[in-house]
């Protein structure tokens, strides 16, 4: 009769515990988002659950590109710049936003040599080690949920990496 009742308690508690809600601080952004569904014993590889990774999907000088969302704080319109002398030639200057100085580089010159089309270009907003930067970007698309294996390393730009490179 006892053990009937722990029994009884403990499918309770499992069952309570699958269905508390979990909070953003239980996990930590390194860790990849699985889909959830659930894993049957029997199941193949092409069965098994896909890394998905959310990307913001932008183009420079016209190829498409994608950086992971959280690596962006802000999207911002492109605003005119005050050059910097003696500034690499892919830094295209600072802008006050909001009483805040942000360099910004030009991520076609960067990458590609060419400047970005202001018409359509967009700031990507970078905070790393504290310190803010734009990087110019001609056009956002969207956000989108994209598995891991699919994503090509070209197609990845790492934002982090190329603002550093530019405030160092």
């Amino acid at each position: 009769m006892i053990s009937d009742s722990l029994t009884e308690i403990a499918a309770a508690l499992e069952t309570a515990l699958e269905k508390a809600p979990v909070s953003a601080g239980d996990f930590s952004s390194a860790e990849p988002v699985v889909a959830p569904e659930a894993v049957p014993e029997n199941a193949s590889e092409n069965d098994l659950p896909v890394e998905m990774r959310r990307m913001l999907v932008f183009t420079i000088a016209g190829r498409a590109r994608c950086a992971p969302v959280e690596h962006v704080r802000e999207i911002v319109p492109i605003t005119p710049t005050t050059r910097l002398p003696g500034a690499p030639h892919y830094v295209r200057g600072l802008i006050n936003l909001r009483g805040v100085l942000v360099t910004v580089l030009d991520a076609a010159k960067c990458l590609y040599g060419v400047e970005a089309d202001d018409a359509v270009a967009s700031v990507l907003l970078v905070e790393h080690r504290g310190r803010v930067a734009g990087v110019i970007v001609d056009d956002v698309f969207d956000i989108q949920s994209l598995p891991a294996s699919e994503l090509e390393d070209g197609s990845i730009l790492d934002l982090h990496e190329m603002v550093e490179s530019a405030l160092a």
